[in-house]
């Protein structure tokens, strides 16, 4: 796999400002240049890793032992697998760094695999995961942290793919952002435009049409998931026009 250290990677700048060491310089440069527009951003890269968590733990006692996990950084920080430890659980990245290092940090795990995939392009992912789970098709996707990087297309054929590859009583969970003041899009686009990254907020009503055929269970701000009352302060809250969501989902 090629790595390009020339140019920042979104996962790996997401690593860094979670206290990872799997970044390089031309990330942190990124990530020191995004706290200057957003400087709550390491907040929200947290609340993302723990809605994950928590929705592991949520799956574990569903007692769902099949995840598929899109776009999913570094296995570190409190990932998947240290949550669902006995689940089989299959990775993916476009990052080869993601890649390269998830697959050693995972090389005791025959449970668990990571494959590089785009999630713009899902057929090269749906082929790895029918041969990593065969048959057994009730599955608990992972899409934390990613649509709200895709355009409409993209996350509409994307959701759409995952529920066609899926069987009934499988689940899915998501996080998106919504803005307060619709008005100010211009500063999450800058910050997202420094990552290389395109960024889009969406409306609950707009995120449910993209969802499709899964069926939206519940939908509230991360902080509320996660019992986090006042995580930021007044005057950090208000710095920030948008809202991070998240949503679970059925089959």
């Amino acid at each position: 796999m090629e790595i390009d250290t020339s140019k920042p990677h979104i996962g790996r700048v997401y690593d860094y400002v979670l206290g990872g060491h799997h970044n390089f310089a031309v990330d942190r440069n990124a990530a020191a240049a995004i706290l200057k527009i957003l400087p709550t951003y390491p907040k929200w890269a947290r609340l993302n890793r723990w809605f994950i968590q928590l929705v592991a733990e949520q799956w574990l006692d569903a007692g769902i032992t099949n995840v598929l996990d899109l776009a999913s950084g570094l296995p570190t920080q409190g990932h998947l697998n240290d949550h669902l430890p006995e689940a089989r659980i299959l990775f993916s990245d476009n990052d080869p760094v993601s890649v390269i290092y998830g697959e050693r940090l995972l090389s005791d795990r025959p449970n668990m695999r990571y494959v590089q995939a785009d999630v713009r392009a899902p057929a090269p992912l749906l082929a790895a995961a029918a041969q990593f789970f065969g048959a057994d098709r009730r599955i608990a996707v992972g899409c934390i942290g990613i649509v709200y990087m895709m355009n409409d297309e993209d996350a509409r054929d994307l959701l759409q793919q995952m529920h066609a590859f899926c069987a009934r009583g499988s689940v899915l969970a998501l996080s998106f952002v919504a803005l307060r003041d619709p008005a100010a899009g211009g500063q999450l686009s800058d910050a997202a435009t420094l990552a290389r990254v395109n960024a889009y907020p969406r409306t609950l009503d707009e995120m449910t049409a993209l969802l499709g055929p899964w069926r939206v269970q519940a939908c509230r701000p991360l902080v509320e998931w996660l019992d986090l009352e006042g995580f930021m302060t007044e005057q950090e809250y208000e710095a920030n026009p948008f809202e991070m969501l998240g949503v679970l989902a059925q089959h």
